[in-house]
């Protein structure tokens, strides 16, 4: 394992709560050191709902096989003050973090009022069960990023990027600016999947025996695919119906390329 050097600058004589201390660490990329988190678990049967709001910062959600939901928030900052540099001493405290919950659900949402610094955000873990419904899970500013889920799924962010990867179920990702690459596996006929992106790219995994009634549109830009459409590519505006397929894909690419590619089939 590879050692980075730390060098530590201390503003005053003695550590207290009210000193601040500057840590310079190459991999740091600039964020707080070390991050006070909000930390809570919650029972959850298969099956149920999560909601989650909030208003800038990054959100990971990954399924395990637990029957519960695991969740970490800890703040960030939205723009790192100098990449290599830790600034300890002005939060001890968790962010603000609010969850209501019942036998089939869970709702999150972040304090906007917790918030002491404008440039700071909320990150946020979790750990979901593998089957689950993500009723609506919205940042302002940040990446969403869901893995190795199935059954329903609602993502909406303002700017940034979204991320999907193993995932089984009806999708909608709405997003402003930024990019949207998602893996959408074992389609079933009553699926439906809907991207928008108003400005950047949308990359669409499939495996190559998915069925499905395509619908993709990028007026500024272009539709190309390594799946066989049976018409000619690319081109601004497809439809296609894949394999005889009975579920649903529509792709929206305003300022952007859309860009439909094969999963790599495991042998």
């Amino acid at each position: 394992m590879r050692k980075t050097a730390i060098s530590i600058l201390i503003t005053s004589g003695l550590l207290s709560a009210a000193c601040v201390v500057a840590m310079v660490d190459p991999a740091a990329q600039g964020r707080s050191w070390p991050q006070t988190s909000f930390q809570e678990s919650l029972s959850l049967k298969p099956g149920g709902s999560i909601t989650l709001e909030n208003p800038s910062g990054d959100i990971q959600i990954s399924g395990w096989k637990e029957e519960r939901v695991e969740i970490t928030a800890q703040y960030g900052r939205e723009t790192a003050p100098s990449a290599g540099i830790y600034f300890i001493g002005h939060r001890f405290k968790p962010p603000d973090v609010r969850v209501r919950a019942t036998a089939d659900s869970v709702r999150i949402s972040t304090n906007p009022g917790g918030y002491d610094d404008e440039d700071n955000v909320v990150h946020y873990v979790l750990n979901v069960p593998r089957s689950i419904n993500l009723d609506s899970v919205r940042t302002g500013r940040g990446k969403i990023s869901i893995s190795d889920v199935y059954g329903r799924a609602v993502l909406d962010a303002d700017e940034g990027s979204v991320s999907v990867g193993n995932y089984s179920g009806s999708l909608d990702i709405r997003l402003g600016s930024g990019e949207v690459e998602a893996e959408v596996l074992d389609l079933r006929p009553q699926d439906s999947v809907r991207i928008k992106v108003e400005r950047g790219d949308i990359v669409l995994f499939l495996e190559p025996d998915a069925a499905a009634q395509l619908m993709a549109e990028a007026p500024a830009g272009a539709v190309s695919s390594e799946i066989d459409l049976g018409q000619p590519l690319p081109a601004r505006k497809v439809t296609a119906r894949m394999a005889e397929g009975q579920a649903t894909i529509e792709l929206t690419a305003v300022q952007g390329d859309i860009k439909i590619r094969k999963v790599e089939v495991q042998q």
